[in-house]
């Protein structure tokens, strides 16, 4: 491990960003590949579980309430005061003691909300999906064939808990600039991830292959945690007594209370429509929105990485005051973000459009299983509208306050009536349609205002 904190040089800070990107790119790059082998592999009825597996698990933000956000804030403003030596925290002892109570807090605290996270949503699940017809019925509900899912959830879910009792102190390394390391485990998180869905694929797997990609993730956060950063956290061990400490009701809550209702109105705008697909379209439509979305949303990651990887950055930044130098790294970060969603968005387009005028077996594989050209450059025009919206948010947070509640709630429910209506109306073009209508004309709008504002206020 170094001995500094690896966003104090621009080397640092570029290698951090570097490996983010990569983790991005990579999943850019292979993602054609992977929906090739999930529609050779998986029928459409399978697909469909595939990803309203993941919108279903997308529920936690009900449990977790946006509190990893609130701690990469508070943590990398103590860390202004703070560094990393030889395993060893340095510097004033009231910014090291509240660090340590605020680690100590969010632990106890995730730990309750996995055991609620695991109490509610793996009933939720039965429920949700047991309107499916019993094996071996030849009824079909919603043009969907029977699977065999219940076993693969339990699993999923039980995964899923343990992932998110790590989530806190992930949370704290990345608010302690340690996003060098960090983002050097995704990205071969994503690579052993990526090819352990291949595996699993081809050696039929199926469903299962969801539950041991997210164990590899968690594997990587378990080793980053308990082994390299061990020493670290060895420090988080005991509480010291009549310290500092961080309050949660005065200093948690009132950024928490905010961030947890965007939550849920994002889960309601962005993974509410693909349950609402696999309750009620054909089958096989769940799984081409779900495909594009998810090859979308990767590229829109690994733009925004130019700017997400610099929110610690930013905060040590707002505590000194440097708001000249803050604005010179955002704006240049926001620029080269923009302009890789549009490249990514308009590539994908571009290759959904050719395979469907060419007869190579594997081009109409990839355009049956992905959505119409129209219909995902539509949704591809609403990523690209999201990305300075998505820029305005990561700036204003590391003020440590969020004033978007209002603008959230409204552009997400918006969002949300805008697919639900269309996508009743016209299916899954109807979803693309709402999504893009909404985040070009309400949501960014009202999301760079309150920036605006903002920017102009409280510098």
């Amino acid at each position: 491990m170094g001995t500094d904190t690896p966003l104090a040089g621009s080397s640092g800070l570029r290698r951090a960003i570097a490996f983010s990107v990569f983790a991005r790119v990579w999943q850019v790059l292979t993602g054609p590949f992977t929906q090739i082998l999930l529609m050779a592999c998986l029928l459409p009825a399978a697909r469909d579980y595939y990803y309203a597996f993941s919108s279903l698990l997308g529920m936690q933000v009900l449990i977790e309430l946006g509190l990893h956000v609130v701690i990469i804030n508070m943590a990398s403003h103590e860390w202004a005061g703070l560094e990393l030596q030889n395993d060893r925290l340095i510097g004033r002892s009231d910014a090291r003691s509240r660090l340590i109570s605020l680690g100590r807090l969010m632990s106890h605290w995730y730990r309750v909300a996995a055991i609620v996270f695991l109490v509610i949503l793996f009933p939720s699940g039965l429920y949700f999906f047991s309107s499916q017809p019993s094996a071996g019925s030849d009824v079909v509900f919603a043009g969907r064939a029977v699977v065999s899912w219940q076993f693969p959830w339990l699993a999923l879910v039980a995964v899923t808990t343990i992932q998110l009792t790590q989530l806190p102190w992930l949370s704290i390394l990345e608010g302690c600039h340690q996003v060098e390391m960090l983002n050097k485990t995704r990205f071969w998180q994503a690579v052993a991830g990526s090819i352990a869905v291949w595996v699993c694929l081809l050696t039929g797997c199926g469903l299962w292959t969801l539950v041991f990609s997210a164990s590899v993730r968690l594997l990587g956060d378990l080793w980053l945690i308990h082994r390299h950063y061990a020493g670290f956290f060895g420090e988080f061990a005991n509480e010291i007594a009549g310290a500092p400490a961080m309050n949660w009701r005065d200093e948690i809550l009132p950024l928490q209370w905010r961030i947890a209702i965007q939550g849920i109105m994002l889960w309601l705008a962005i993974q509410l429509p693909l349950l609402f697909v696999f309750r009620r379209q054909p089958e096989g439509d769940a799984a081409r929105l779900g495909m594009t979305w998810s090859i979308l949303t990767a590229a829109q990651g690994a733009a925004l990485a130019w700017v997400e990887t610099r929110r610690p950055l930013f905060g040590s930044l707002i505590a000194e005051r440097r708001f000249a130098t803050l604005d010179q790294i955002f704006f240049q970060s926001a620029r080269t973000s923009m302009l890789l969603i549009t490249l990514a968005a308009a590539g994908l387009v571009s290759i959904i459009w050719f395979a469907q005028f060419s007869m190579h077996p594997l081009a109409k594989m990839l355009a049956d299983g992905l959505l119409p050209a129209g219909a995902a450059a539509v949704l591809a025009l609403g990523f690209v509208a999201n990305q300075p919206g998505l820029c305005a948010n990561l700036y204003v947070r590391a003020h440590k306050r969020d004033p978007f509640l209002a603008a959230s709630v409204i552009s997400n429910l918006t969002t949300a009536v805008a697919q639900l209506s269309l996508g009743w109306l016209w299916g899954v073009h109807g979803i693309a349609l709402g999504y893009a209508v909404a985040v070009a004309f309400v949501q960014t709008p009202l999301l760079v205002r309150v920036w605006w504002r903002i920017r102009r206020d409280w510098h």
